[in-house]
């Protein structure tokens, strides 16, 4: 395996995602690698600092608690509604059902919260991971002509490439990623001394969403859906003008 693949799935490799194949021969190219195995300490380290800085993570255990209340709210309800006219029997009925209804949606804002901020940990590891290295670019070139036809064959769709040079983002390159169990595209730009990750990979719908922005640990990440591409842009570079980078994707 040559190190192009390997540093493609080293992160999954790190992350125990890798089966059968894939993770013995990136295993197998680790242990004779040594740039490859500095970055698989690289990764291991900046995922510890990054799990301490985070947030606590929702135990476990919150899907079975909130079914366990649910049941028992549920059984109360039975309780009390055979002791009511049959009239009021109708309206508790209601209420039961409105009362389980907003338990279920609010544990599942609560689990879409969760992985958006587990999302936004894996790219920000991803980022600081590129910055690590001796470059955060596979195919150096400010030509998007160059850089479009790169891509073919490594991602499973065509990614929008923009050389902003004029507007003052000059493209430097791209390359691989992998992040949410999958190999995604890289776009990296530089505005004055900041490097911009352009992540992005199929949204699944063609339907476009506004910019939304997150900041962690002193990094800004701004994602939207445009084109069919859902797009993360990650860099301490200010919000204002992340935001208008994004405009000129």
């Amino acid at each position: 395996m040559r190190c192009e693949r390997a540093r493609a799935l080293i992160g999954a490799h790190v992350d125990g995602e890798l089966k059968g194949s894939d993770a013995a021969a990136v295993a197998a190219h680790i242990e004779g690698c040594r740039a490859c195995q500095e970055q698989v300490d690289d990764i291991a380290r900046i995922g510890g600092a990054l799990r301490a800085l985070g947030r606590e993570p929702a135990p476990p255990a919150l899907l079975a608690r909130v079914r366990g209340g649910l049941a028992g709210l549920a059984e109360q309800q039975e309780a009390r509604m055979a002791r009511l006219p049959a009239g009021l029997l109708r309206q508790a009925a209601v209420l039961v059902a409105a009362c389980a209804l907003s338990a279920l949606l609010t544990w599942g804002m609560l689990a879409a919260g969760g992985r958006s901020e587990r999302l936004q940990q894996e790219l920000l590891a991803a980022h600081v991971r590129s910055l690590l290295q001796d470059s955060p670019i596979q195919v150096a070139s400010s030509d998007a002509h160059t850089v479009k036809p790169w891509f073919a064959g490594r991602v499973d769709f065509a990614p929008e490439v923009k050389d902003l040079t004029a507007e003052g983002f000059p493209l430097l390159g791209g390359r691989l990623d992998y992040v949410r169990q999958r190999r995604v595209g890289v776009l990296v730009y530089r505005r004055r001394l900041h490097v911009i990750n352009v992540f992005m990979w199929p949204s699944g719908s063609n339907e476009a969403s506004a910019p939304s922005l997150a900041t962690r640990n002193g990094y800004n990440l701004l994602a939207f859906d445009k084109g069919g591409i859902s797009y993360w842009l990650v860099s301490d570079l200010e919000a204002g003008e992340l935001r208008r980078l994004a405009g000129l994707l």
